[in-house]
Order: structure tokens, then C-alpha cells, then sequence
């Protein structure tokens, strides 16, 4: 009788645990990350009697999640994969829509401004025409102004999602560390044997979170915590305790956000080992995509200015005076950098080139940042400046005069330099006065970096636009007439009919002095306009394509863990009738028992 009575207990326990169970996944249906669980059932050992080995009923061995290593693995690897992607492709969207808009893109100004100096060309003496062509020139510096500044704007928001990043891993990595020690305690007190579900399935939402920030590796431990290592190997969590990982300035520019991670000896950088996730994507945005359109249009500014000046500097005014600089650029022509390590306290400056002098200056002018380095103080080479944008190495030489160093091409250079001069720019370096320089100083110089934002007009007179040549022209030959000497015949005083001057600054539209001599200002920017589209157009596709691997590797963990409330309604209807059953057995061992104590009295 005691038999019949404690095997029906045991099964009422077990479809009671059951049912709880279930339940319990009933309820978390539509909790993010939850595992689906299910009773582990296994018979009692047996009671050996005269008559065999009678049965004593099931025992709850475990209660298991649903839960397989590599689908797990295969979704945090597409969710950093889709989360680099997708933060690429929307930031690469906004620099796409800013320089292909018809109203904020540049070509529609340039062919305005152009268009103006046509009709200063086409009546010269008219001021109304010349004050249009100021008018023109004031937009188009404002353009390049306006989609600097947006760069800027869009920089500023990246740097500071960048530093809520940052801040969300180390946030997460606490918390995975947090369940780490709890893990620890609760399979020690199941003796290993015993899993808490709930707290793994916390952990598992925790590193997917994670992932879809940075790329990370997960090794499960002995002791049933898991350490997790960021990027390329950076340690992030191990047992109860979590790295911080924080922001850096660049060394030259503190508007550059590195990554950095906190070590007992001090902070690493550690912005090239990151890999993957919504963090990897605004950093490789930041390099591939906002950095070379801010350069490149700063060339394309740079680049106006250098050619327009040289000839507007040639011509003469409504007056007779020697034409000025059209454009301008606010505070130093080229922003020069030291590094916060220099020994030294020299002055680097750096100009753009004179076209007048250098024909090829603007066509040369490169979009790259430059690091100059004092590298030997007597060895044959003093410095070295190095193209950021492919680390190509260029040896110069210093030719001093008065404590000012003015600094060349070396006499051998590697196979793959062709140049012969700077990229369109002159540097000197100023160690007059008891300035110094040591072994090991650098300086960034950033050429076009800036110039969209700092390009201004010079002058707002309109009888100051130099539309005039002043050397007398035969007007059946067209040639220069000459003196008796053979010198060209100068013009002195006023020229308000003299267009010459004019039409030279108005073919400059078609002119292909830009990259190398092969492409006109408008060619250039089109290029721009076309890099970016590219990449923008690539990253959607590779968000698209890596968005259907994570919906699949979702529907995978789905299929494997999630709750499938049908299911869940059928073996609910199970266990309830075990449960009945198991009752109904107590229910006839309580009536075996009162008839057995019936026939005692």
C-alpha cells in the first residue's frame, strides 16, 4: 500500500514540476533571449522484492534549456557582421545625401560662379556685372563653408555615439561579470549538475547585446563563468571582474576619438583591434568615408583658390591697379599640428604653392594628411613626411638660411614616388630665435583637411575684380606689341574694356589643372560625389546580404529556443492529465486503505 501511495506521489511531483515549467515558458513568451525549458524525467531505482524488482515512479533529474553553442555562436557573429554594416551604411547615407543634393552640392554653384565671370568677361567696364560675380563668389565660398561644417556636424555626432559605445560595453561587461560570480555560486551549489536557466539566458542576452557593439569571443570556463575578449584578444571579462575600455585624443588632433583600454601600466590604444559591430562600423566610416570627402573637397577649394589667384594676381583693376588674391582662407593657409610627445618647440608652416611659379601646383595638390618626422640630425636625411592615407614615406632634405629651414625632395625616393616636388605645398620649419627641434618630433600638417570651411572671398569692391591685362595687344595679329627694346608695350592708368584677363579666369571651368592635370573642378567633385555614392551603394548591399544571414541565424535559435505556444497548449493538456492521474492513483490507494482498515475491525 506504501508503495502504490509514494509512487503516485512521485508522479504528481513530477507533472506539477512539469507543469510549472511550462508555464513558466507560457509566461516569457515574448521575453527577448528567453531559452525554452523543459523537465528532465528519470525512473526511481527499483525495490528488489521476492517477486522481482518492483517500481518505485519517476524522479526530476534536471531542468534543461534549450540551447545549442553554435547557433548561439553563429548569431553573435551575425549580429556584430550586420551591425558594422548597417552603421556604415547610415552614416555613409548622410555624407551621400549632402553632396549629391542638388540645392547643397557644389557643382551647381561653381557652374554659377563661372557663368558670372563669363558676363564680366562679356561687358567688363559694367560693375553691376562685376558686383554679381562678388555675389557668386560669396556663395560659392559658402558652400564649400556650409558642407565643411556639415562634416563637422556629423563627425561631432559620431564622436559622441563613439563615447556611448564605449560606455555601453563597459556598462555591459559589468553586468556580464556580475552574472559571472552569481553562476559561480549557483552551479557550486548544484554541484555542476544544476543549471540556472534564467541567469544564462540573461548572460546570453547580455553578449548579444554586446555583439551587436564589437565583435567578441566567448570562452566558457570550468567553473561555469565565461570570459569574453573584445576585438583581436583584449581581455574584457574574466571571472567576477571587467575591463574599462575609454576614449583617447589622437595625438594630433584631439576632434579624433581612438579607443583606449585601462591596463595596470597605463592606457593602450586599441582602436586597430577593433573589429565588428555598430563600433567598427563608425570607426571605418570615420577613415573610408568621412575623412577622404572632407579632404577631397577641401582639394577641390584649395585647388580654385591656388588657380584663380594666380591669374586674378595677374591681371588689373578697373583702376589699373594690380589685381589681389580673389579668395582667402581664414588664419594660417595649412593647419600644422605638433605632436603632444615633441621634445622641440620649432614652428613648421606649411603654404600651398604659388601657381604662378609652380604651373602644376594645384594639379599636384594631394588630399592626404601629412606627418613630418626630424629623423636624423646629421645622417644625410633630417626629415621624413609620410602620406597618411597609404603610409607612403617621403625623404626631404633642409636647405637652412637664418635659423629657417626650407625643406625638398631628397635626391633618391622609393620607385613609387614620381613626384618631383612637394604635393602642392611649401613647408618650412622655423628654429630661429633658440627654438629647437629634437630626433623624433612630428608635425601633422592637413592641407585640405579644413580649406572647404576656412576658403573666403578677399575682396568686396567690385572695380577690384582684375578682368584687365595690361600689356597692349595688336588687334589684327592679337600679339603683344613690342617697343623699340623688344619689351611688350605696357598700358598705364584705367583698362575698363579690357577683358582679357577675364576670359582667362572664365576658362578655368574647362580646365584641367586638378588631379595631376587630368580633371576640371567640376570632374573633381564629380568624383567625389561618385566615391561616396559608391560606397554608400556597396554598404547597402553588404547590409542587405548580412541582414538576411541574421534574420536566418535568428530564425535558427528561434526554431531551436524559442516558445511555441501551441506546443506549450499541448503539453499543458499532458501534464495535466498525468497530474490527474497521479491523483486519481492516491485518490484508489486512500480507498484500498480504508477497505484494508474496514476488514480489520
Amino acid at each position: 500500500m506504501y508503495g502504490l501511495l509514494s509512487t503516485s506521489l512521485t508522479g504528481l511531483m513530477a507533472a506539477q514540476r512539469s507543469l510549472e515549467t511550462v508555464n513558466h515558458n507560457i509566461s516569457n513568451v515574448n521575453t527577448e533571449g528567453y531559452s525554452r525549458q523543459r523537465i528532465e524525467q528519470g525512473t526511481m531505482p527499483a525495490r528488489f522484492t521476492g517477486d522481482g524488482y518492483i517500481g518505485q515512479g519517476v524522479d526530476v533529474t534536471n531542468v534543461t534549456r534549450s540551447y545549442d553553442q553554435f547557433v548561439n555562436k553563429q548569431l553573435s557573429s551575425s549580429l556584430s557582421a550586420f551591425g558594422e554594416v548597417d552603421r556604415y551604411h547610415q552614416l555613409a547615407t548622410h555624407v551621400d545625401n549632402i553632396m549629391a543634393d542638388p540645392s547643397t552640392g557644389m557643382a551647381p554653384a561653381l557652374n554659377r560662379f563661372f557663368d558670372a565671370m563669363n558676363e564680366v568677361a562679356d561687358d567688363p567696364s559694367s560693375v553691376p556685372s562685376r558686383q554679381v560675380l562678388l555675389s557668386e563668389a560669396e556663395l560659392l565660398t559658402q558652400g564649400f563653408n556650409t558642407m565643411g561644417f556639415r562634416f563637422e556636424e556629423i563627425r561631432t555626432q559620431n564622436n559622441n555615439d563613439i563615447s556611448g559605445m564605449i560606455a555601453d560595453i563597459n556598462s555591459l561587461a559589468k553586468s556580464i561579470a556580475e552574472i559571472n560570480v552569481q553562476l559561480i555560486y549557483d552551479l557550486g551549489r548544484g554541484q555542476g549538475l544544476r543549471h540556472p536557466n534564467d541567469l544564462l539566458d540573461q548572460q546570453d542576452a547580455l553578449l548579444s547585446k554586446l555583439s551587436k557593439i564589437v565583435n567578441v569571443s566567448v570562452v566558457p570556463q570550468a567553473d561555469g563563468s565565461s570570459s569574453v575578449f573584445i576585438g583581436n584578444g583584449q581581455t574584457l571579462v574574466i571571472g567576477g571582474k571587467s575591463a574599462e575600455f575609454t576614449t583617447l585624443q589622437s595625438e594630433f588632433d584631439p576632434n579624433r576619438l581612438e579607443i583606449g583600454f585601462k591596463a595596470t601600466n597605463g592606457v593602450i590604444n586599441v582602436t586597430n583591434q577593433i573589429t565588428g559591430g555598430s563600433l567598427a562600423g563608425s570607426l571605418r566610416f570615420r577613415d573610408e568615408v568621412l575623412d577622404p570627402a572632407q579632404q577631397k573637397l577641401g582639394r577641390v577649394a584649395a585647388g580654385l583658390a591656388m588657380e584663380i589667384n594666380a591669374l586674378h594676381e595677374k591681371g588689373f583693376d578697373l583702376n589699373g591697379t594690380a589685381g589681389s588674391a580673389l579668395f582667402n582662407f581664414s588664419g594660417v593657409e595649412v593647419p600644422v599640428a605638433p605632436s603632444s610627445l615633441n621634445a622641440g618647440n620649432a614652428v613648421v608652416n606649411v603654404n600651398f604653392q604659388d601657381v604662378n611659379a609652380k604651373p602644376s601646383a594645384a594639379g599636384n595638390l594631394d588630399f592626404s594628411d601629412f606627418k613630418l618626422s626630424y629623423v636624423n640630425a646629421g645622417g644625410g636625411v633630417d626629415y621624413t613626411l609620410t602620406r597618411i592615407r597609404d603610409n607612403q614615406v617621403i625623404n626631404l632634405t633642409a636647405t637652412t638660411v637664418a635659423g629657417i629651414s626650407t625643406l625638398s625632395f631628397a635626391a633618391t625616393q622609393p620607385a613609387n614616388i614620381d613626384a618631383t616636388d612637394l604635393p602642392g605645398i611649401d613647408i618650412t620649419v622655423d628654429i630661429s630665435g633658440g627654438k629647437t627641434i629634437s630626433v623624433g618630433d612630428q608635425f601633422m600638417a592637413r592641407p585640405t583637411y579644413s580649406a572647404a570651411q576656412r576658403i573666403g572671398v578677399a575682396i568686396s569692391d567690385p572695380r577690384k575684380v582684375a578682368a584687365a591685362t595690361n600689356v597692349e595687344v595688336d588687334p589684327v595679329t592679337n600679339q603683344p606689341v613690342l617697343d623699340g627694346l623688344g619689351n611688350p608695350v605696357i598700358i598705364n592708368g584705367a583698362m575698363p574694356s579690357d577683358n582679357r584677363n577675364a576670359l582667362q579666369l572664365a576658362d578655368l571651368r574647362n580646365k584641367l589643372s586638378m588631379l595631376g592635370g587630368k580633371a576640371s573642378f567640376n570632374d573633381t567633385y564629380s568624383q567625389i560625389v561618385s566615391g561616396v555614392g559608391t560606397l554608400t551603394r556597396a554598404s547597402e548591399l553588404s547590409s542587405s546580404a548580412q541582414e538576411a544571414l541574421l534574420n536566418q541565424a535568428k530564425e535558427s535559435r528561434e526554431g531551436l529556443a524559442g516558445v511555441n505556444l501551441d506546443e506549450e497548449a499541448a503539453s499543458l493538456v499532458k501534464f495535466q492529465q498525468a497530474y490527474q492521474a497521479s491523483a486519481q492513483s492516491i485518490s484508489v490507494a486512500k480507498s484500498l486503505f480504508d477497505t484494508l482498515i474496514g476488514a480489520v475491525r
